[in-house]
């Protein structure tokens, strides 16, 4: 999938998410809005009802009103005795109670004389006012209801409706990052894919030409009356075929790893023959660059149960993967060093080295550390990537350490058993 196409799908489903969200809180914010206006139904029609019944209430109507015309135009609140107060509390309860109103609440009796009252009766959640006038005359008192924390109180109506929307939205978010992890993820296998295609492309054609040409000589009637010539060209053949068989096996391996089918034939061993023997098979590339290798067998028990085979492999694909990326004059140190409960194998160079975000992918299958030129080091991306798969399948660890210019240190630790 092109790059294009990408930021263009990111895009569009981000602008969706975003859509959606802001449709699903202005969604929540209707709601509130209609549950707050349905609780104002609620309490002006529970006002009804307390009017009514404080005027059939004949005794505590008088004290209330002996009450105004003692303090009058002294207090904007009317002080009222504790047995009417509690009488209107317990009127005041039972009618929220009745229409399901359960708001904690203040309240007080309002002198409409005093100086200091200002406008008429209200009819907000916080400042709830019953006019008394046809209870109390002359029309001069109101029963004033101050409501409290009643946005709350909406909101803790709504807590399935809240929590259902947050689920979804936090289950729609956290698909959304994993599609676009998962078309990131895929983008950059197609492109370690191709890579992988056009270096094994490379590599093959190179074997393939030397065969053609060799036996294209061979078939020459002047190379037939020399017998060196022929040893020359069906040797050339040979090394070239034992290459195009050795990529091809590196190769099933992988995928034979993958599934599961490589069965270990563990056997005890000693670590130090096989560096010996990995050893073997790259020095001379390393001596034909001019460059040395040092080793350092300093482990005192060296003997583990492991697949010989497999770990020889192991081994060379890491001094391979220190000549390849060590531009000039190969330094290669390998060394075994005792450990509580296994052996510790050591392979460093001075190589190019490699930044931490590249570290990140240095085991996965086809990568290959850039270096400026896809063909100026040779390989398929699938060596470390085989080095970790088999280090697991020993139960063992490995670790990378790393800096550009510096080059490279693998660990790898071993257990005995």
């Amino acid at each position: 999938m092109k790059k294009q196409r990408i930021i263009i799908i990111i895009t569009a489903s981000a602008l969706a998410m975003v859509g959606l969200v802001i449709m699903q809180i202005t969604w929540i914010r209707h709601a509130a809005q209609l549950r707050e206006s349905q609780l104002k139904h609620r309490v002006t029609m529970a006002s009804y009802r307390i009017a009514y019944r404080l005027s059939k209430d004949s005794l505590l109507v008088e004290a209330i009103a002996q009450q105004l015309e003692a303090h009058q135009t002294h207090h904007l609140q009317v002080p009222i005795a504790l047995p009417e107060k509690t009488r209107i509390d317990q009127l005041l309860q039972a009618e929220f109670r009745y229409h399901h109103i359960n708001l904690e609440y203040t309240f007080a009796i309002v002198d409409k004389k005093h100086p200091q009252y200002a406008g008429t009766c209200e009819t907000s959640l916080k400042a709830h006012s019953m006019c008394l006038d046809r209870v109390l005359k002359p029309e001069r008192a109101e029963l004033r209801v101050s409501f409290l924390n009643p946005q709350q109180y909406v909101f803790s109506q709504m807590w399935g409706m809240l929590g259902a929307s947050f689920l979804f939205i936090v289950v729609l978010a956290a698909g959304f990052v994993m599609t676009i992890q998962t078309v990131l993820r895929q983008k950059k296998l197609s492109e370690m894919t191709t890579d992988f295609i056009n270096n094994m492309t490379h590599e093959l054609k190179t074997p393939i030409s030397t065969i053609s040409l060799a036996s294209n000589m061979l078939r020459r009637e002047p190379i037939l009356a020399k017998p060196e010539k022929i040893i020359h060209y069906s040797s050339m053949i040979h090394e070239e075929n034992q290459k195009l068989q050795e990529q091809v096996e590196q190769v099933l391996r992988i995928a034979k790893l993958e599934k599961g089918d490589i069965q270990l034939e563990k056997s005890p061993v000693s670590v130090h023959e096989i560096v010996k023997k990995a050893l073997s098979s790259i020095d001379l590339q390393v001596r034909e660059r001019n460059g040395q290798i040092r080793c350092y067998l300093n482990a005192l028990r060296h003997e583990i149960v492991a697949d010989v085979n497999h770990l020889t492999n192991v081994i060379s694909n890491l001094l391979d993967n220190a000549n390849k990326y060590s531009p000039e004059k190969p330094e290669i140190t390998i060394s075994t060093h005792d450990r509580e409960d296994g052996v510790l194998i050591s392979v460093e160079d001075k190589g190019i080295g490699m930044s931490k975000d590249k570290q990140k992918h240095i085991f996965d299958k086809f990568y290959r550390v850039p270096t400026g030129n896809i063909h100026d080091v040779k390989g398929f991306g699938l060596g470390l990537a085989y080095v970790k798969m088999m280090v697991d399948a020993h139960k063992g660890q490995i670790y990378l350490a790393s800096e550009p210019g510096k080059g490279s240190r693998f660990d790898l630790f071993l257990p005995y058993q």
